[in-house]
């Protein structure tokens, strides 16, 4: 049991990390605030000092993991606005980056997702999943408006497909304890809501970024290898 004196935000966060790892691998109604103390390294007496309930505990997790998501994508959005396969790539590979990183990460996505009927749990997730697909869907409409993406496909449908994104890969990772994926994949999943101006823009912006030149060739390449004879 650890006695080591820690400034209080330290300690809180200290037990929120705690709780995120015993609620992903045991569930909701299976972790306890005694088990979380232990995982912690402090006494149940502690924790009640930060959360008055395993239930505020939950929330919370809640909270950080889904707004860790959130300004990780608003990041990769903001830092790649000029086109959508960079944009899209980089989201991708934040994605994976998160997923990979934290096993937990993964298991408190679908716990999230059971546990979204409840009132309290919709409250703090939901605000964090519409600015997130609002987010997508005025980049979209921006690149549509800039003639990069077919302003024929809806917007906001095309915001859910790519977020849904995030699930699938969450998915892999919880079934096969890894998450497989090339940033090329991303280039492939975009290139079909582009413009012909969008193709033009993206081989210019190819010809002088050879990371995005790299990626567009090898994803043109797979579909020549994947296509029928």
């Amino acid at each position: 049991m650890s006695t080591r004196r820690l400034p209080a935000a330290e300690r809180k966060q200290q037990i929120l990390i705690s709780a995120i790892r015993v609620f992903a691998r045991s569930t909701y109604h299976g972790a306890t605030t005694k088990r979380i103390a232990e995982e912690a390294g402090v006494t149940e007496a502690l924790l009640y000092r930060y959360y008055s309930s395993k239930r505020e505990l939950f929330i919370d997790a809640i909270d950080h993991t889904s707004g860790k998501l959130a300004r990780g994508l608003e990041k990769a959005l903001a830092e790649h606005y000029e086109h959508p396969v960079e944009a899209i790539v980089s989201c991708m590979e934040f994605y994976a980056r998160l997923l990979q990183s934290s096993e937990d990460l993964a298991r408190m996505i679908f716990l999230v997702l059971a546990e979204l009927d409840e009132p309290d749990v919709r409250a703090v997730y939901l605000p964090y999943q519409e600015n997130v697909v609002g987010l997508l869907t005025e980049n979209i409409t921006r690149w549509q408006d800039a003639g990069i993406v077919d302003p024929r496909i809806n917007a906001f449908d095309t915001a859910w497909l790519f977020y849904g994104t995030y699930m699938i890969l969450a998915l892999a990772r919880q079934s096969h304890g890894r998450v497989r994926v090339s940033p090329r994949h991303a280039v492939g999943l975009m290139r079909p809501f582009l413009s012909e101006d969008g193709e033009r823009r993206l081989d210019e912006l190819s010809q002088t970024r050879p990371q995005l030149r790299a990626l567009v060739e090898s994803s043109e390449a797979e579909e020549t290898t994947e296509s029928p004879a």
